[in-house]
């Protein structure tokens, strides 16, 4: 958060004007606090790139910020002796470092898919927030393989901005906008290739320190975890509660147990996510498909969306695509 306060002044972005009186004292909290409401960051950037017309502030910010300022698991990225360990690391610590952000890594053929997605409420929508991070990614691999190093292509699951002279001038590599995901996709081969700057022994070190913490915070953190993995698999149609029972080495019992004892149902969590992502959708989508929001929510027929968007959002999808499109005009006037 101080990191895009200095960046947002540099920019000539004025954040007492384009800021609300909540989101100022979040700003102001930001430094003495350990840490600010996950949601924070995700909703100022995305605040700021409507308000100020910078449909690239995300990319921006990220491709200006310092790398090492980003808490315990930055302190990492320098010693990962390959991409894979990066990955592997991320994928295990970044609920630590931010409750905002999940991740998921796939294989297709001979690339790797490292997708991201926001985790929790956005706003605004949270595509400035998926750039800055996915950016942040491309140049952690950077650390590791040399600023050569490129994508093979990065993918966005939001309408394209204006110009993309700027996004392919940072990414080196296609930039494909409106996809069914927002991801960075690599070579295979990268995944393993060794770094020169690489310390296994002294990363497998800073790894049992973050291990020890992560362990204190297990138990609190059972209903995020669920709800990372459903947002993850969200699209993928087999989000179920045996099968998140056994990403988590669960019995479906015992994960409903779990839920249980913070208040929770799988079944209400589910309802939630998908609430989320819908949200998620028509804050960014400009022209809505119902089709792919139903492929989005892990809906196989269109009408089981349309179901679920009447008895949970109290809309059907035109309704909610107007709504969506008067709030941005309203953020648009007000700046």
């Amino acid at each position: 958060m101080q990191q895009f306060v200095r960046f947002a002044r540099i920019s000539g972005i004025d954040l007492n004007a384009i800021l609300d009186r909540d989101m100022l004292d979040l700003l102001e909290a930001s430094r003495t606090a350990e840490t600010v409401p996950a949601h924070a960051m995700v909703d100022i950037m995305q605040l700021c790139a409507i308000v100020a017309r910078r449909p690239d502030i995300g990319v921006a910010f990220a491709a200006w910020c310092n790398l090492r300022g980003y808490g315990p698991l930055s302190l990492l990225w320098d010693h990962c002796p390959t991409v894979e360990d990066s990955v592997r690391i991320s994928a295990r610590f970044l609920h630590l470092e931010s409750q905002a952000l999940g991740s998921r890594m796939t294989e297709e053929g001979d690339e790797i898919v490292l997708q991201q997605f926001i985790a929790i409420p956005a706003r605004f929508g949270g595509s400035q927030y998926i750039e800055s991070t996915l950016t942040l990614q491309m140049r952690v691999i950077q650390l590791i393989l040399g600023e050569d190093w490129h994508p093979i292509r990065m993918e966005f699951d939001h309408p394209a901005p204006p110009s993309l002279t700027f996004h392919r001038g940072a990414f080196r590599c296609p930039v494909v906008f409106g996809a069914d995901r927002s991801a960075l996709v690599l070579h295979r081969a990268d995944m393993r290739r060794p770094s020169p700057n690489g310390n296994a022994h002294l990363l497998a070190f800073l790894e049992r320190q973050l291990a020890g913490e992560e362990q204190a915070r297990s138990s609190r953190d059972m209903v995020l975890r669920v709800e990372r993995l459903v947002a993850a698999n969200l699209a993928s149609g087999e989000v179920t509660l045996e099968t998140v029972a056994k990403s988590l080495a669960l019995g479906p019992r015992s994960l409903q147990r779990r839920l249980a004892e913070h208040g929770e149902t799988f079944a209400a969590l589910l309802a939630r996510m998908r609430r989320r992502a819908a949200e998620e959708y028509f804050a960014n989508e400009r022209k809505p498909n119902l089709a792919e929001l139903a492929h989005r929510l892990g809906y196989a027929e269109a009408s089981a969306a349309s179901r679920f968007m009447r008895t949970t959002l109290g809309a059907g999808a035109k309704a909610l695509a107007r709504r969506a499109h008067a709030r941005r005009m309203g953020m648009a006037r007000s700046g």
